[in-house]
């Protein structure tokens, strides 16, 4: 099973971009306002987000994402 760094490597520019935004702990809203989308644009991707990488929401992006972080620190 790949670990969570790996699969957004799988991601598209503009996902990883987002997810990137996700992580740093922005809302949809200041999202859109920083990538210059709409916020229905944000949500589009980030349900796209959640079904590639297996998850149902930002929480758990991040917990996987800095769990592996910690895992690879380790």
């Amino acid at each position: 099973m790949m670990n969570m760094i790996t699969q957004i490597q799988t991601l598209s520019r503009r996902e990883k971009q987002i997810a990137m935004k996700i992580m740093e702990g922005l809302p949809n809203k200041i999202i859109a306002a920083d990538l210059f989308i709409s916020e229905r644009t944000v949500k589009f991707h980030c349900a796209n987000i959640y079904r590639k990488l297996n998850i149902n929401n930002r929480t758990t992006l991040m917990a996987n994402y800095y769990k592996d972080l910690y895992d690879m620190a380790s």
